[in-house]
């Protein structure tokens, strides 16, 4: 009830009349489900995923769907309030969450009948929220891949699950359902990934996102392969009527986390270096993020390009600038950046906030109309 009576910050910057007719045009053509996915950690993921749900939701008014697949729930402890994660986790045993989509299949019950839908006041959007035993489904969802793979429809139909959740959230009438997701190739990433419509990789500025970006396009590509082959192979896909099983993931761009100078601080203790050889250090680091920055839309044509049928598409979405203080502050208020409560150094970072996740919304409205033309 305490936060209840807090004074609220308005999530900031007015729409433009260009911003509304954007949405507009991409709000006709349905609902479009999207993850973002890199199997690399520490890549600002959740983050993104919350802000800018919250920017499409409290500003655009679009009705958002988001959905925590990463059983280590970190969205969910970040959109949630902390009496809400203990009432949810601490006082039942087993909460409606994301493993309640999957547990009746696997429980070979079928696909559930409702999705576990609750509202995230603070964000704007609804969400399904994570839940640690999905990883306890990891098991189910490899064995019965070999079997979709041979054209086994319980395979077929475990593979699809996350697709069965899509397909409820589209009958809903949701504009966007947004998924995120663990850094791993492992199978309920294959899973979300094969039942989505677009996916966008946040990536950090260092060498090991490039080796990243690789391992995505060709991942992907197999496995769509090989579930298009047991498709095909399959006695009776009618079975799916639901799902879409001609579906094929299109990439809708990629947004980089700008990364923090490291400072003499940073440094190891043990050496002891002069005011020239400290500089020359950083500048030489600096450089070397420069330089790995550049060859990223190189890096991501020659392995991404192949989930790339538009050729107006920029698929670069946006950078976010290191914010100092007010991540953890959002966090910590359970609140998205845009409408951090705070005075001071807070006015500013907030402002910031707004114009990147506004930015980043934008190019991802854009790149969405150009697919859907």
């Amino acid at each position: 009830m305490a936060n209840s009576r807090r004074r609220r910050i308005s999530p900031g910057i007015p729409l433009t009349d260009a911003h509304r007719t954007l949405f507009a045009s991409v709000q006709k053509r349905g609902a479009q489900s999207v993850c973002f996915f890199n199997n690399k950690g520490g890549v600002g993921k959740t983050t993104l995923v919350a802000n800018l749900g919250a920017e499409l939701s409290l500003n655009f008014e679009a009705r958002v769907l988001v959905v925590d697949a990463d059983p280590q729930c970190n969205l969910t402890q970040y959109v949630l309030g902390d009496e809400e994660v203990l009432e949810t986790y601490n006082n039942s045993n087993d909460p409606e969450s994301v493993y309640s989509v999957i547990r009746p299949l696997s429980l070979g019950k079928g696909y559930g009948t409702n999705l576990p839908i609750r509202q995230s006041e603070a964000f704007g959007f609804d969400i399904i929220i994570g839940d640690p035993r999905l990883a306890l489904q990891e098991d189910l969802l490899a064995s019965d891949w070999k079997d979709a793979r041979g054209g086994g429809m319980r395979g077929i139909r475990t593979t699809f699950v996350f697709a069965d959740l899509v397909s409820k959230a589209k009958d809903l009438k949701y504009d966007f359902i947004l998924f995120d997701m663990g850094p791993s190739l492992g199978a309920i990433n294959r899973s979300v990934l094969l039942a989505m419509d677009f996916f966008v990789v946040p990536m950090s500025i260092d060498v090991f996102s490039s080796w990243a970006i690789r391992n995505i396009g060709n991942t992907i590509n197999i496995w769509q392969r090989e579930l298009k082959t047991g498709i095909a192979l399959a006695e009776d896909p009618a079975e799916l009527e639901s799902i879409d099983r001609t579906r094929t993931i299109r990439f809708l761009g990629y947004v980089t986390q700008q990364h923090r100078e490291r400072t003499e601080e940073d440094a190891d203790l043990d050496v002891v270096e002069s005011d020239e050889a400290s500089e020359t250090r950083r500048k030489r680091i600096v450089q070397a993020y420069e330089e790995i920055s550049e060859k990223f839309p190189e890096q991501i044509s020659d392995s991404l390009g192949r989930f790339l049928d538009c050729v107006e598409i920029n698929p670069f979405l946006g950078n976010v600038r290191h914010l100092g203080s007010l991540a953890p502050k959002s966090q910590s208020q359970h609140s998205p950046m845009i409408s951090v409560r705070g005075t001071g150094r807070f006015v500013q970072s907030r402002k910031q906030a707004r114009e990147i996740y506004r930015d980043i919304a934008r190019r991802y409205l854009e790149n969405l109309e150009k697919f859907l033309r």
